[in-house]
């Protein structure tokens, strides 16, 4: 019978079904959160339907993301892709290729959790990454790049690193050696794919790498694993190669430099302690899903709550938290290792060098995050907008099992005897079901500010049809406002980017601003409200005082929304 079947199979598989069970809960999430047209788009994710426009109906084919000299465009494909499939260009279309990825993610992070730590672990792991918050929830649905490809190849290359070592052979024959080799090569591949798509996935590739080096170094060095390594990272990074060369540029120093920040140095000002408590208060809780007073600059890209002492105290709580739980991870993690290095007659040879890989790992996953925040610290991320720059911590993710494994490895006993063990058993069991709790009020916010989203997305396509009934087809507005607002109409109207000053800038697609600067009876539009952008582009009263100074009549005046549109006026 096929139920019967079916039931034995459950049974059979019930860590597998239970964990398919999560990952389709979280995609289908994700998905509906899409449907329903949240989060609200902005200026960068507009860029990427510009890259997917054009490899779909254009021809093109871009290697980095327009008006960069990094970061790769996988999402643009992905995107231009589902345009083909779903009938035409669309939002939800082009998010469809980051929901792909973060499902492959979860994919990964299952296989990736079993294989060092245990199947009950990896179902604790895969429900709290279902679940969080707004910013959380945005970096996985949002297609502005980097995000999702981080989290895909950053889990891909250590899943791969681990089985390789895992599955080591010292007196292996010599067929097992060379059916091994391809897998070096998937590496490179997927290392250069993540190279290409963000740096910032950098310190997890190293660590993964250090993982294969320290257990597979026979293989890699000897049987030509570096080789195979080497020419898969060489064509995953061809894209960033081809641009660079294009343009006469080093691909390898252009995408190092990103570590240096933007160029000015924060230490000179407030120095290390700032940026620690702004990494501490601010990023990590951001990065890591925490939902209340959240914090970003730029408050159209989301809520910005006042830096009140409450929200500083829970803030440092759970950011503290963070890092006492890396620590405490750190230094569970050694005595184990300690442990398994010298008894070495408690377990078989096979044990010892499964327990090896697994503590080994988690240890190097464990230092890919003290090298993150160390880094950002470091850097001018925190210093003035730790909240947007949350995007960098994204990876901390990934080994977000080595950070679980000392919490569960208390909680999940079942009969603890002596009085402090039960009292650790019951407090560990505690932690994770509040944290748990709070992911879930995060997402539970994030569908609260659906109509918000629905609302801000129908005022950017009120906004295109307007214009459109207007008869303006070239606009010179901000950046935010621009590459959406093009997308919104299907570039049936154009835009030009000027900074507050109402110059250029960050046309990120020059042949936008071409085609507006080369038509004289271009429109001029900015925001009312300066909330809806940053204050480098509040442009309103530049532009009030510039068209005071027009000749009457050259220019009408019309509010749109939240816009003031000055449309040129044929002269008759």
């Amino acid at each position: 019978m096929p139920g019967v079947r079916i039931l034995k199979y459950i049974k059979k598989n019930t860590y597998g079904v239970a964990a398919a069970a999560i990952i389709v809960f979280a995609v289908g999430l994700r998905l509906t959160l899409i449907a329903l047209h949240w989060p609200p788009t902005n200026g960068d994710e507009g860029v990427m339907a510009t890259m997917a426009y054009n490899i779909a109906y254009r021809g093109e084919h871009p290697t980095i993301f327009y008006g960069q000299n990094y970061m790769g465009v996988l999402e643009a494909y992905l995107g231009a892709l589902f345009f083909h499939i779903f009938g035409g260009p669309s939002l939800t279309a082009l998010r469809l290729g980051v929901v792909l990825m973060v499902g492959l993610f979860f994919v990964c992070m299952y296989w990736l959790t079993s294989l060092l730590f245990s199947k009950k672990l990896a179902l604790v792991t895969l429900g709290l990454l279902s679940v969080g918050s707004i910013p959380y929830l945005t970096r996985q649905t949002i297609a502005t790049g980097g995000s999702s490809q981080t989290l895909l190849f950053g889990s891909l290359a250590f899943l791969i690193a681990a089985w390789l070592a895992r599955t080591y052979q010292r007196h292996a024959t010599v067929r097992t050696r060379l059916r091994r080799l391809p897998l070096y090569g998937a590496f490179g591949l997927v290392a250069g794919l993540g190279m290409w798509s963000d740096m910032i996935v950098l310190p997890f590739l190293a660590m993964a790498g250090l993982l294969i080096l320290v257990f597979c170094w026979r293989e890699l060095l000897i049987w030509g694993g570096w080789l195979l390594a080497g020419v898969g990272a060489l064509v995953g990074l061809y894209p960033s190669l081809l641009f660079s060369m294009n343009r006469g540029l080093n691909p390898f120093i252009t995408l190092f430099n990103l570590v240096q920040g933007t160029g000015y140095d924060p230490t000179a000002s407030l120095g290390l302690w700032h940026n620690t408590v702004e990494t501490v208060q601010v990023t990590i809780p951001t990065a890591t899903g925490f939902p209340f007073c959240p914090v970003i600059e730029y408050p159209f890209l989301g809520d910005n709550t006042p830096r009140t002492l409450q929200c500083g105290i829970i803030h440092t709580a759970w950011g503290g938290g963070y890092l006492l739980l890396i620590l405490t991870a750190l230094i569970f993690t050694l005595l184990l290792l300690q442990r398994v290095i010298r008894y070495r007659q408690e377990v078989t040879a096979e044990e010892r060098h499964h327990l090896l890989v697994s503590r080994i790992a988690q240890l190097l996953m464990i230092g890919a995050a003290i090298g993150v925040i160390v880094v950002f610290i470091r850097s001018t991320g925190p210093f003035n907008q730790p909240g947007y720059h949350a995007r960098y911590f994204v990876g901390l993710l990934i080994i977000l099992p080595a950070l679980l494994d000392p919490l569960w490895s208390a909680a999940s006993k079942l009969h603890p005897q002596a009085l402090w063990q039960r009292v650790r058993t019951y407090f560990c069991r505690a932690i994770l079901a509040i944290v748990a709790l709070i992911l879930i009020i995060g997402t539970v916010i994030a569908f609260s500010e659906v109509p918000n989203a629905q609302t801000f997305n129908a005022q950017r396509s009120d906004l295109a049809a307007q214009l459109e009934h207007l008869g303006v087809k070239h606009v010179y507005t901000d950046y935010w406002t621009c590459y959406s607002l093009v997308f919104a109409s299907q570039e049936r109207v154009i835009c030009g980017v000027i900074n507050h000053h109402l110059n250029p800038s960050h046309n990120r697609y020059p042949p936008f601003y071409t085609a507006v600067h080369q038509d004289k009876a271009a429109s001029w539009m900015c925001p009312k409200d300066p909330n809806m952008t940053t204050t480098e582009y509040d442009c309103l009263d530049w532009l009030n005082k510039r068209m005071a100074k027009q000749p009457p009549g050259k220019y009408k005046r019309y509010d749109i929304d939240n816009y003031v549109l000055y449309r040129y006026m044929p002269q008759h």
